[in-house]
């Protein structure tokens, strides 16, 4: 069953009256991502036609004409979400028209005689007219003209089981879905490939499903780097490992963190960070964050630290840059756990500086 958005923000504020703002947004943003991706993405790109289609409008009515501005590609609001790696993403991308033979959704059957018994809800098959792959993250646009269309949660690339994300119209009554799967193995996310076999569950109506696959032939497909390391020369702590993945979609950041300073603690969970690239550019939270979540901090009598771990899940961020700096920022709340305006604290000292190509 979907479950409305703001039933549930409504709910989760009666919950956590007094949680911090920061904690809620962080919440909110996650479950936005998770349980109601159609209204995040409409949204975005209602602001980004906008943005993009007034100059054009402006020339038209200066120069008289009653041309219509051109349509965007269905990629577009999803690249454009990539900032400054979308140059590099839309390189990758494969378009169904330029492929040898059309990109097609088809039924896994095993044999032309159980094709044949299919129903026609079940032998429907649904042309893909893009796919993008960097190792992190599939993309894909289905053009349908069932009624319904939806995926199931578990997608298999290359018989490796990854995460489905969401799946949303492009533009109600279009009949193209918008579709993102997460690259969760390991494996999978370093492989160099040149053939994706796509297996998923498609539903054509909400209590029928059957299994549907397509397979790509590229030389475009990349692989995500890995890198992994430690830090232990911080004045309050020390991050005893971290791992990270990077691609032009996504930079994901797992940190191990033991940190002696309690104030320390409050702030790099209920704070906020600058990323800083290796060209200086910096991005603050609103610009950056995907997602981040924390792990519950335990405290450990004998060494004298607090534990926990850290998760950021990245968009926007120079995929090229060889270092990424992590600057804490201190926020101070008040007693309704609301963030008070304008208290925010750069914390330039306490800046930690992440290698990206170990």
């Amino acid at each position: 069953m979907r479950t409305d958005y703001k039933d549930f923000a409504a709910q989760l504020n009666r919950s956590f009256p007094k949680t911090p703002e920061r904690f809620q947004q962080i919440v909110s943003q996650e479950v936005c991502a998770q349980m109601n991706h159609s209204k995040n993405i409409i949204r975005k790109k209602r602001w980004k036609l906008h943005r993009v289609l007034l100059p054009t409008a402006a020339c038209l009515i200066l120069a008289g004409g009653t041309v219509a501005a051109a349509q965007l590609p269905v990629f577009q609001n999803w690249l454009d979400g990539l900032g400054i790696n979308a140059k590099t993403a839309e390189q990758l991308i494969i378009h169904s028209d330029e492929t040898a033979e059309k990109i097609r959704m088809e039924p896994e059957t095993s044999s032309s005689a159980e094709q044949e018994n299919l129903s026609y809800e079940e032998n429907l098959s649904f042309d893909v007219t893009d796919a993008y792959y960097d190792g992190a993250t599939l993309m894909f646009w289905v053009a349908s003209q069932s009624d319904f269309f939806d995926l199931s949660d578990h997608v298999y690339i290359n018989e490796i089981d990854s995460r489905l994300e969401y799946v949303v119209e492009k533009e109600e009554g279009s009949g193209v879905y918008e579709c993102k799967v997460s690259v969760v193995n390991p494996a999978l996310q370093k492989a160099d490939i040149d053939r994706l076999h796509v297996k998923v569950g498609v539903y054509t109506a909400p209590d029928k499903k059957n299994d549907y696959s397509f397979t790509i032939e590229a030389d475009k497909f990349d692989a995500a780097l890995q890198c992994e390391g430690a830090i232990s020369d911080l004045d309050f702590g020390k991050i005893v490992s971290y791992t990270a993945t990077v691609s032009p979609s996504v930079l994901n950041l797992h940190l191990d963190w033991e940190v002696y300073e309690e104030d320390m603690v409050q702030v790099l969970q209920w704070g906020g960070y600058i990323l800083e690239d290796a060209s200086g550019k910096r991005l603050i939270d609103a610009e950056w964050m995907r997602s981040c979540g924390s792990s519950v901090p335990e405290y450990d009598k004998e060494d004298k630290c607090t534990r926990f771990t850290q998760d950021l899940e990245i968009v926007g961020f120079d995929a090229s840059s060889a270092t990424m700096k992590l600057i804490p920022v201190r926020v101070q709340w008040d007693a309704d756990g609301a963030m008070i305006p304008d208290s925010e604290e750069i914390l330039e000292a306490y800046a930690i500086t992440i290698d990206l190509k170990k």
